[in-house]
C-alpha cells in the first residue's frame, strides 16, 4: 500500500509545481503586456515628437490632446504593473487580480486606440 501512496503524493507534488509554473508564467505574461502597451504609447509620442520636429505637422491643440490619450495609456500600464506587485506582495494569487488586470489593460487600450484614432482623424490632413 505505501507505493501507490508514494505514488499519489508524487502526482499531487507534480501537480502542486505545474501549478506554481502556471502562476509564476501568468504573472509574468501580465507584466510584460502592461509594460509592452506603455512602450507603445511611449513610441507613439516618439513619432510625434519627431513629427512636429520635422515639421510634418504642426502642435496644435488636436497634437496635444492625442498625446494626453498616450499619456494615459501610459499611466494605466504603470498602474497595472503596481497593482501587480501589490498583490503579490500581499499574498493574493495573480488569478485573484485578473479580472482588475483585464480592465486595467482594456482601459490602457482603449486610451492608446483613441489617441491614435484622434491623432489619425484631425492632425494628419488626408
Amino acid at each position: 500500500m505505501e507505493p501507490l501512496e508514494v505514488e499519489k503524493t508524487a502526482e499531487l507534488d507534480s501537480a502542486s509545481q505545474n501549478k506554481i509554473r502556471n502562476e509564476t508564467l501568468t504573472t509574468e505574461l501580465h507584466f510584460d503586456l502592461l509594460k509592452q502597451y506603455a512602450w507603445l504609447s511611449s513610441a507613439a509620442i516618439g513619432a510625434i515628437v519627431v513629427l512636429v520636429q520635422l515639421k510634418a505637422v504642426e502642435a496644435s491643440k488636436d497634437l496635444y490632446i492625442s498625446l494626453g490619450f498616450f499619456v494615459a495609456s501610459i499611466i494605466m500600464s504603470i498602474m497595472g504593473q503596481d497593482h501587480i506587485i501589490d498583490s503579490l506582495l500581499k499574498g493574493k494569487h495573480i488569478y485573484d487580480a485578473s479580472k482588475v488586470l483585464k480592465f486595467i489593460r482594456t482601459i490602457s487600450m482603449l486610451c492608446f486606440g483613441i489617441g491614435v484614432g484622434y491623432l489619425s482623424a484631425n492632425v494628419f490632413d488626408f
